[in-house]
C-alpha cells in the first residue's frame, strides 16, 4: 500500500520548523516499520493556516491521490489536516470515493471505517471553533497594541520605515513627496501630469520599481494621513477567518485614529488644503465631476441615452494602427444592453471643435493666446503645446478646444456643444460620424 504523510506548521518561526522536522520524521519511521506499506512522499506546508486548504504541499498531496498515486494518507490529528469543517468533510469524502482512506493517529479516526465521517465532523468542528477563538485572541491584542501607537503592517510606506512598530522618516523619498504635494497645490498639477513629470526625472515609484508611475500612485500620497504625522489604523479588516481575505473597512469595525502620532513629512496645514483642492476638482456644481488633465475632453462628453460620461478606449485597425474612441461608461461596464449608444471617435470630436469655431468665426490666433496668458503655471511641452497653432492658422491644439468647451451631448445624428461662457448651445448635425463631416450647425 502507497502511504503518504501530511504534516503542517502554521507559523514559520523557529521552533515551529523544528517541529515539522520532528514530524516528517515520525511519520517517515512510522511508515517504515509496517512491511505492507510503501512511503510514497512527506508533504509538508510551512507557515500556513489550516482554516484554508490553499497549501501548495496540500495541494500537490490531493493532486497525487487523485492521480492513482496514492492509496492512503496518514496526518497526526484534524487540525493539522483542516480547521475548517466544510473543507474536511470535503476532501475526506472525495478521497473516499476514489478508494484513498485518511486517518488520523492523534484522534485515533479513520475515514475508511463506517464511524469515521461521524467522528471526523465532530473534531472539525472543535477545531474550526478553536481557529475562531484564537482569531478573536489575537484581533483583541492587535487592537490594543494599535491603541498604544504600535503600527501593523508591512515596510512598504513610502516615506516611512517601519521597524518595531515604529515610523521613522526616510528623508529621500519625504522629499520627492513634498515635491508632489508643492506640484498640486502651487503649480495646480494634476495626479496624471505629476505622475509623468516623476517618471521623466527617473525618481523610482512606491512598490513597483520596474513601472512608471500612475495618478493612483500620486491621489495615496495625497490622501495618506501618515504625510501630516496623524496614524488611521483598521483601514482594512478580516470579516471571516476561515477565509482571511481582507476587504476595505467600511465599518465592520471601529477604527482607531491617533493625531500626532509620529513626525510628519508635510504640515498639517499643507495636508488640509491638498484635501480641499482634491474635495474642490472633485465636484462641480455641488456634484461629482472627474478632474483630469490627460485628455482635453475628460469628463466633458455626455451620453444623450442615459447620461453616463463618455470613457476613452483605444481601438486597432487592419493595418494594426490605433485611434481613440470615447464610449458610454455604461455601455462599457454592461455592454449594449445596458446602454445602444454609439461610440464617437477623437477625430470627430476635434472635427466638430474645428467646424464650430470656423461657423463663429474665433480668432483662433487670439483663443491661444488668452489661453496661453491664462496658463502662465505651466512649463516646458505643456505651454509649447498651448501655443502651438498650425501653420495654416485655421485649427488651434486640443488644449485650446479643452479651454473652450464645457460639454458635447452625444446623440445618434448629432453632437449638442456648450462652449464656456457662451449661453444656449449648438446642435451639430453629423452626415459621416467615421470622417467627422457636419451638415448643419444650428445655435440653441
Amino acid at each position: 500500500m502507497r502511504v503518504a504523510a501530511y504534516c503542517r506548521v502554521s507559523t514559520a518561526q523557529d521552533d515551529q520548523l523544528h517541529s515539522l522536522a520532528h514530524q516528517q520524521q515520525y511519520f517517515a519511521e512510522y511508515i517504515s516499520r509496517r512491511p505492507d506499506w510503501e512511503l510514497a512522499e512527506v508533504y509538508a506546508d510551512r507557515g500556513l493556516s489550516g482554516t484554508s486548504v490553499r497549501r501548495p504541499a496540500f495541494q500537490r498531496m490531493i493532486a497525487a491521490a487523485q492521480a492513482g498515486k496514492i492509496d492512503l494518507i496518514l496526518t497526526k490529528e484534524v487540525s493539522r489536516f483542516a480547521r475548517n469543517t466544510v473543507d474536511a468533510l470535503a476532501h475526506t469524502r472525495a478521497l473516499r470515493k476514489i478508494g484513498v482512506g485518511v486517518v488520523f493517529i492523534g484522534d485515533n479516526i479513520d475515514t475508511r471505517q463506517n464511524d469515521g465521517e461521524f467522528r471526523l465532523t465532530i473534531m472539525a468542528s472543535v477545531a474550526q471553533e478553536e481557529s475562531r477563538k484564537t482569531s478573536e485572541r489575537v484581533k483583541w491584542g492587535q487592537r490594543r497594541s494599535m491603541e498604544q501607537g504600535v503600527v501593523f503592517g508591512c515596510n512598504q510606506i513610502y516615506g516611512f520605515d517601519l521597524r518595531g512598530g515604529q515610523l521613522t522618516v526616510k528623508p529621500d523619498e519625504a522629499a520627492v513627496i513634498r515635491m508632489v504635494y508643492h506640484k498640486f497645490l502651487h503649480e495646480g498639477k494634476g495626479s496624471w501630469i505629476i505622475a509623468r513629470e516623476l517618471t521623466e526625472a527617473g525618481i523610482l515609484p512606491p512598490r513597483a520599481k520596474d513601472k512608471p508611475w500612475s495618478s493612483t500612485m500620486v491621489l495615496r500620497l495625497l490622501r495618506n494621513e501618515k504625510y501630516c504625522g496623524d496614524l488611521l489604523q483598521k483601514k482594512t479588516c478580516t470579516p471571516d477567518f476561515l477565509d482571511h481575505k481582507k476587504v476595505k473597512n467600511d465599518g465592520r469595525e471601529e477604527q482607531i485614529y491617533l493625531p500626532d502620532h509620529h513626525e510628519a513629512i508635510v504640515s498639517r496645514a499643507v495636508f488640509d488644503q491638498a484635501q480641499r483642492e482634491l474635495q474642490r476638482r472633485a465636484t462641480k456644481n455641488g456634484q461629482y465631476a472627474r478632474h483630469s488633465a490627460r485628455y482635453w475632453c475628460s469628463g466633458k462628453l455626455i451620453c444623450a441615452a442615459c447620461g453616463s460620461r463618455l470613457t476613452p478606449r483605444r481601438r486597432q485597425r487592419t493595418d494594426r494602427s490605433t485611434y481613440q474612441v470615447w464610449t458610454c461608461r455604461t455601455r462599457v461596464q454592461r455592454g449594449s444592453k445596458g446602454c445602444a449608444m454609439h461610440s464617437v471617435t477623437e477625430d470627430t470630436v476635434c472635427a466638430c471643435m474645428a467646424h464650430l469655431l470656423a461657423e463663429l468665426n474665433i480668432d483662433a490666433a487670439k483663443v491661444v493666446e488668452d489661453a496661453a496668458a491664462l496658463t502662465h503655471r505651466l512649463t516646458g511641452a505643456e505651454r509649447a503645446a498651448c501655443r502651438a497653432v498650425p501653420a495654416d492658422g485655421t485649427q488651434p491644439g486640443s488644449l485650446i478646444y479643452g479651454t473652450l468647451l464645457e460639454r458635447i451631448v452625444v446623440s445618434e445624428d448629432a453632437l449638442t456643444v456648450y462652449l464656456c461662457g457662451v449661453e444656449g448651445a449648438f446642435w451639430m448635425e453629423i452626415s459621416d460620424w467615421k470622417r467627422g463631416v457636419f451638415s448643419a450647425c444650428t445655435r440653441l
